[in-house]
C-alpha cells in the first residue's frame, strides 16, 4: 500500500500553528487565572463570572465556529486565522479597561468570535500537511497550545500579576497577537486533500461540479447531518467531547475554589497551578496523540478506546482532589492526574473525527465539534457550577463551591462510556465509506 510523507513545510507550519494556539489559549483564560481579583474588583457574583467564562464566550465562539469552519473550507486559511487573531487581540487589550460586568462581557464575546477562527483553520491545515497515520501525532502537537497557554496564564498571573496588575497584562497579550498576525499574511495555504490517498481521491478529485458545496447552508447541514447518520462512531465521539468538556467548564473555577474553600491567599497558589498544568497538561497532550496512534495499529477500538481507558483510570484520582487535604501529595496527585487526563482527549479526539471526516467537511465538522464541547460543555459546565454554587450559598451549606464542582465532575463520567460506545463501531469503518456519500 502506498505510504504517504508529511509536506516539506509540515513541522514549521505545526510549529507555528502551536505558537498561535498558545497564545489564543492564554488570552482566553486570562481571566480564570485573575479570577479572584476581578470578581472582587468588578463586584461580581460567581453566577456572573460563570456567564463570563462560559456562556458570553462560548456562544458567540462556538455558533462563529461553525461559519469559521465553512469559511475554512473555502478561503485562504492563513489569512483567516489573522483576521481572527486581529479581532480577539484587539479585545484582549480592551478588557483591560474593563470597569464592569457589562464591559468585559461585551468584550468576551468579540474574543470568541475571532478565536473561532483559529482551531477550524489549524485542524484543516495540519490534515493537509500529515498523512492518515501521523494526525494523532500532529493534533496532539497542536494541541499542546491547550496546557501551555493554559498554564501560562495561571503562571503570568501568578508572576506579572503582583508586579503589573492584572489590566496591564491584558494590554500586553494583546499587543502580542497583533504583532504575530502579521506573520500569517506571509503563509502559504497547503494544498488540499493532499494527503489523501488514491482510494479515497473521489473526495478531493472525483466530485461531479454539481455535487461541490456551495454557501447553500441547507445544503452544507445536510452534507454534515448524512455523514454524521452514517458514521456512529462519529457520533459518539462528539457526544463524549462534550460529556468531557462539562468538568473542565467547572474548571474556570479553580482558582477561585483553591482561594474561597482550600485556604491559599490570593496569588500563592496561581503560578504553582500553572506550572502543574503545563507539565502535566503538555505530557498529557503530547502521549495522548502518540499512544493513541500506538494504541490504534495494534489494538481494536482506535484512538477513542484508548482514550476511554485512560480516563477510566484517572477519573477516580481526579475526583479524590476534591476531598484531600491541601497538605497531602494525594491532592497534588489529584490536580496532576485531571491536567492529564483532560489534556490527553484532544489528539485522540479531534484525529478521530478528521479520518472519520470526507476531506470536503473538515473544517465544519471541527467547528460543529467545537459548538458541542464549547456551547453544550464548557459554557454548560460553567454556568451550571456558578449557579448551584450560589443557591448552596444562599442556603449557608459549607463549603458551596466545592459541592457544585463535584456535581460537574460526576457527570462528566458520561464522556468515557460514550468514548467506548464510540470504539465499539470503529472496526465496522475501519475504511470509511463515507467520502461516497453524496453532496
Amino acid at each position: 500500500m502506498e505510504q504517504l510523507k508529511p509536506a516539506p513545510r509540515a513541522t514549521a507550519i505545526m510549529v507555528f500553528l502551536l505558537v498561535l494556539n498558545i497564545l489564543n489559549m492564554v488570552d482566553r483564560n486570562l481571566i480564570t487565572s485573575f479570577g479572584s481579583v476581578i470578581i472582587a474588583d468588578l463586584e461580581l457574583s460567581d453566577s456572573q463570572f460563570g456567564l463570563l467564562t462560559g456562556f458570553i464566550f462560548v456562544f458567540f465562539y462556538s455558533v462563529m465556529g461553525l461559519f469559521m469552519g465553512a469559511l475554512a473550507d473555502r478561503v485562504h486559511r492563513p489569512r483567516l486565522i489573522a483576521a481572527g487573531l486581529v479581532l480577539w487581540s484587539t479585545l484582549t487589550a480592551l478588557s483591560g479597561t474593563a470597569k464592569s460586568f457589562l464591559d468585559i462581557g461585551l468584550a468576551r464575546l468579540f474574543i470568541g468570535v475571532g478565536e473561532s477562527a483559529m482551531t477550524p483553520s489549524a485542524m484543516s491545515i495540519l490534515s493537509d500537511l500529515y498523512p492518515r497515520a501521523m494526525r494523532g501525532t500532529a493534533t496532539g502537537f497542536y494541541y499542546l497550545g491547550v496546557p501551555l497557554g493554559a498554564g501560562g496564564s495561571f503562571v503570568i498571573a501568578g508572576l506579572l500579576g503582583p508586579a503589573i496588575g492584572w489590566r496591564n497584562c491584558f494590554y500586553l497579550l494583546g499587543g502580542l497577537g497583533l504583532v504575530l498576525a502579521l506573520l500569517l499574511l506571509a503563509m502559504r495555504d497547503p494544498e488540499r486533500g493532499a494527503m489523501e490517498l488514491p482510494c479515497r481521491a473521489n473526495d478531493r478529485d472525483e466530485q461531479p461540479p454539481e455535487a461541490e458545496l456551495t454557501n447553500n447552508w441547507r445544503q452544507v447541514t445536510g452534507d454534515v447531518m448524512a455523514v454524521i447518520k452514517s458514521v456512529p462512531a462519529l457520533a459518539w465521539t462528539m457526544i463524549g467531547a462534550v460529556f468531557l468538556h462539562l468538568p473542565l467548564g467547572a474548571g474556570q473555577f479553580a482558582i477561585v475554589w483553591l482561594e474561597r474553600e482550600r485556604g491559599f491567599a490570593i496569588g500563592e497558589i496561581t503560578a504553582t497551578y500553572g506550572l502543574v498544568y503545563i507539565v502535566f497538561g503538555t505530557a498529557g497532550t503530547f502521549l495522548g496523540g502518540i499512544l493513541s496512534d500506538l494504541y490504534q495499529k495494534r489494538y481494536r477500538g482506535g484512538r477513542v478506546r484508548f482514550l476511554a481507558l485512560l480516563m477510566v483510570f484517572m477519573m477516580p484520582l481526579m475526583v479524590s482532589f476534591r476531598f484531600v487535604s491541601p497538605d497531602s501529595t494525594l491532592f497534588y496527585i489529584g490536580m496532576a492526574s485531571g491536567m492529564f487526563m483532560v489534556s490527553g482527549f484532544y489528539g485522540p479526539a479531534f484525529s478521530t473525527v478528521q479520518d472519520l471526516t470526507p476531506v470536503r467537511l473538515r473544517g465544519v465538522m471541527t467547528g460543529l465539534l467545537l459548538v458541542a464541547c464549547n456551547l453544550l460543555g464548557l459554557g454548560i459546565g460553567a454556568v451550571m457550577t456558578g449557579y448551584i454554587s450560589d443557591i448552596l450559598a444562599a442556603m449557608d451549606v459549607f463549603e458551596p463551591l466545592t459541592k457544585a464542582l463535584l456535581v460537574v465532575d460526576l457527570i462528566g463520567v458520561g464522556a468515557p462510556l460514550s468514548f467506548m460506545l464510540a470504539s465499539i463501531y470503529l472496526p465496522r469503518v475501519a475504511t470509511p465509506k463515507i467520502d461516497s456519500i453524496e453532496a
